[in-house]
């Protein structure tokens, strides 16, 4: 995993969105990871495996990063309130939940992996929560979101028409640097960084390309 600073584009990132509490760092950053993984999964998993590393390892029971992971994977905004109630939810739903920690050594204190399972769909998806609810995705199916550390701003795309989607993706970007991951639920996943601010106009455009499927900030 490559070091990297941080980057907030204004107070509101320190202070935090609208959100069921206790803390920004671990139930709404928490909920914003669960949100990025089952937006590429695209589906309520039969079977969620959750790894806690480091400050998330200690205090994600009485911090409530259990439940606001589970919150994200079930499609709950920050602000929801049935926050607390994720993981009863999930399991009337049919969800197996397994909470494990690692002692293993991480580059953030506030590191998650996810591994969301139905049979042969899978997606293995590392995240940080680095403080006022804003998140970095790290890894996804063991493989690096973070292609240069100099470049600022970062995408996750899905698409079904690689050869043509990705150099239109390209032409959008200023200086843009891409990493083409293996097939994931018959979707092709990349990686994209530019050193422009990636603006949610921009967003939008990309996601009128034909054959993107999804575009999900790795911070934000």
């Amino acid at each position: 995993m490559i070091e990297r600073k941080f980057k907030y584009k204004s107070a509101f990132d320190i202070i935090g969105p609208i959100m069921v509490g206790p803390s920004s760092s671990h139930t709404a950053g928490a909920v914003k990871i669960g949100n990025m993984a089952r937006e590429l999964y695209k589906n309520t998993p039969k079977e969620l495996i959750v790894t806690f590393f480091g400050s998330f390892a200690e205090t994600y029971k009485g911090h409530g990063t259990a439940v606001a992971i589970v919150a994200g994977i079930l499609g709950f905004e920050t602000h929801d309130e049935r926050i607390p109630e994720a993981i009863k939810i999930a399991e009337q739903q049919g969800v197996t939940i397994e909470f494990l920690t690692s002692s293993k050594g991480a580059k953030h204190a506030n590191t998650v992996n996810l591994n969301l399972i139905d049979g042969e769909r899978r997606l293995d998806l590392t995240a940080i929560s680095i403080g006022g609810g804003s998140i970095q995705v790290t890894e996804i199916n063991q493989h690096s979101t973070i292609l240069n550390q100099e470049q600022g701003y970062g995408l996750v795309l899905t698409t079904d028409q690689p050869k043509t989607a990705i150099p239109c993706v390209g032409n959008t970007l200023e200086s843009p640097e891409f990493i083409i991951i293996q097939k994931l639920n018959q979707e092709t996943v990349f990686f994209v960084e530019t050193l422009s601010d990636i603006s949610q106009k921009l967003i939008e455009k990309i996601k009128e390309i034909p054959g993107i499927t999804a575009v999900l900030p790795t911070t934000g």
